[in-house]
């Protein structure tokens, strides 16, 4: 049931993702790979429920852009994944923030 939901959505992404803006793939490897990086430890140390479907589709926009060799995508993946570290980044600090509160007043 999975397969027969997903299809429709890659065929039409599928439509939508195409090579343009020829972006020298070699020289963003390190770049992407560091967000990529990023966005993983995001997923794993970000202490609220759900907040892992974001950085996880970024990641999957990232991947068809490579895929794909679509420069546009690409460009606006690595966006996506700037708001969202920035985001992931806040959340963290809060936590780390609220943590100390806590620890003030039990001492």
């Amino acid at each position: 049931a999975l397969v027969q939901r997903a299809v429709p959505v890659l065929r039409s992404l599928e439509k939508l993702i195409h090579p343009r803006w020829p972006t020298p793939f070699d020289a963003t490897k390190r770049l992407v790979g560091a967000v990529v990086v990023l966005l993983n430890v995001a997923l794993l140390f970000t202490p609220i429920p759900l907040s892992n479907v974001v950085p996880a589709l970024v990641i999957a926009l990232i991947s068809l852009a490579y895929l794909e060799e679509d420069g546009l995508l690409l460009s606006i993946a690595l966006l996506a994944s700037v708001v969202v570290l920035a985001v992931e980044l806040a959340a963290i600090w809060e936590t780390v923030l609220g943590a100390k509160w806590v620890f003030a007043l039990w001492y």
